[in-house]
């Protein structure tokens, strides 16, 4: 990721290569890319292989791991071990056992601690150690790509003694794989041909653990399954909150050349000299959350348009709503006087009550609690979906019509190019389509039926919403979840289809 005084990349035209760099110097902007041609929607700026990959830990790992050779769901308790480290596999015949892409080079270290466990897994195998190891073997493995991940920002001066990035990485990372693998080397590097490492300390751990916190980028495989990938070039892309690009990855092909491949294309017209931008944060965050999570865990301070704008670019996502000053209700909407102040007071546009930035840092943290303890009740699905059906009066249906063009308009502005919210903006436009066919359903307001021009502007309405929410996937139906949705619009369109040649109705 950018940071002043590095090295400026450009994206350059190629005959046949969309990805082709020029390298400059810019101590004002740092290292980011700019492109040096016009790009249209859909066109692909740079495709690049991963320096390293390597799975993460699960969230129940004392349920499910990934097999450490192929990254399948593996059950801890029944599946299968690696005959010679005994980490949990799909199975003992895995190919990726033996590929030094995947498990092969490890595995030598691993074997180090021969004991297996069935209790307390997740302690006993930690696979967020792994990527940092895998960086660590490609002295050996892969010398050129151990060159260019050294080259990599690890902020190594943000993450000193003392602070929690140091000492989460010091006691989960770099002491676990000291104590139970690499303090073992020095009585086995013959035997494990580990000569051509030549550093093996805890410094170097440390400074590959903030080149991991910095670079890498989350890929879901399905499952729950999910892993880390660094790559070298994509790290140059700068962050901004409304970013112009989007990142799919290859997941289905486990060659050497292709797997997880990367391809950056552009959402958005970006014309020649202008940055070309990824986004390191959520897009549905407000901008308190965004700019505190970009400081925590990438150590700078975003002063991108968005952040500047103390409505978000029209969609008051971070507005929030004033009580009055105790006496006299009020109407109004508190925002900060200026965004890019961590400090600033919210004042409301309507009256003359402020909120310091502490108040509302706790009101939005309160206001998380409660969304997570209701997530945490887990209610029943198919029993809320079987009540809907009697509540859908007209009047509830407007409301819910509203409400999803309400939020459409907020994807679309915070996400002009689906490159970070295409599943919201699918699902969104999918929940206005159904409610729009439940509608023209419906009888009016005082009991008469729907003429058949009342009718069709309504189901006209609603393909075009299914239709924006099938486009919206476009590049997303490789991926677990992307595929899952466009299955279930895949069913509605059915329907929707059936429904229409029932009602003789043709778009």
């Amino acid at each position: 990721m950018p940071m002043p005084g590095l090295t400026t990349v450009l994206l350059a035209p190629r005959q046949n290569s969309s990805d082709a760099q020029d390298v400059r110097i810019s101590e004002e902007l740092g290292r980011h890319l700019v492109a040096t041609r016009d790009f249209q929607p859909g066109d692909a700026i740079l495709t690049e292989e991963p320096l390293v990959f390597a799975p993460k830990a699960t969230a129940d790992p004392e349920a499910f791991m990934p097999c450490v050779g192929c990254y399948k769901k593996v059950f801890t308790d029944m599946e299968e071990r690696c005959p010679d480290c005994g980490w949990p596999v799909c199975s003992g015949n895995c190919p990726g056992l033996k590929d030094p892409q995947h498990h092969g080079a490890e595995c030598q270290i691993l074997s180090l601690r021969p004991e297996c466990v069935l209790d307390d897994m997740a302690d006993y195998y930690r696979h967020d150690a792994l990527l940092p190891l895998r960086c660590l073997l490609l002295q050996k493995t892969d010398p050129d790509k151990w060159s260019r991940l050294m080259e990599m920002q690890s902020h190594m001066e943000c993450r000193t003694p003392g602070t929690e990035s140091y000492d989460e990485a010091d006691e989960f990372i770099v002491q676990y794989l000291m104590n139970n693998f690499l303090n073992l080397l020095t009585t086995s590097e013959a035997k494990l041909d580990m000569k051509f490492i030549q550093n093996l300390s805890p410094e170097l751990i440390h400074k590959i653990c903030g080149i991991v916190d910095t670079n890498a980028l989350e890929i879901r495989l399905g499952d729950g399954i999910e892993l880390h990938a660094i790559y070298a070039k994509t790290s140059f892309m700068e962050h901004s909150c409304i970013p112009n690009t989007k990142h799919t990855f290859n997941v289905s092909n486990q060659g050497k050349n292709e797997f997880l491949k990367i391809t950056i294309k552009a959402v958005v017209p970006i014309m020649k000299n202008n940055h070309v931008t990824t986004m390191y944060s959520h897009a549905l965050w407000g901008t308190l959350a965004r700019r505190q999570h970009l400081k925590d865990t990438k150590y700078f301070s975003c002063k991108c348009e968005r952040c500047s704008d103390p409505t978000e670019l029209g969609t008051y996502l971070s507005a929030m709503k004033c009580l009055g000053d105790g006496n006299n209700p009020c109407d109004g909407i508190h925002l900060p006087e200026d965004p890019l102040d961590d400090e600033t007071d919210w004042a409301c546009n309507k009256c003359s009550v402020k909120v310091n930035n502490s108040q509302v840092s706790m009101i939005i943290s309160q206001m998380g609690e409660e969304v997570e303890n209701v997530q945490m009740m887990n209610p029943s699905v198919p029993i809320l979906e079987s009540l809907l059906p009697n509540l859908m009066s007209q009047e509830i249906l407007d409301r819910k019509i509203k409400m999803c063009k309400d939020l459409i308009f907020v994807t679309k502005t915070l996400d002009p190019g689906n490159a970070r919210l295409s599943l919201y903006t699918a699902v969104l436009q999918h929940e206005l389509h159904s409610a729009l066919v439940a509608k023209s359903k419906k009888t009016n307001v005082d009991g008469t039926f729907k003429s058949v021009t009342e009718v069709k502007e309504l189901l006209s309405e609603a393909k075009i919403a299914l239709d924006e929410a099938l486009s919206s996937l476009k590049d997303d139906v490789d991926e677990s979840a992307g595929s899952k949705l466009h299955s279930v619009i895949k069913n509605s369109e059915k329907d929707f289809k059936d429904l229409c040649k029932k009602k003789d109705i043709y778009f």
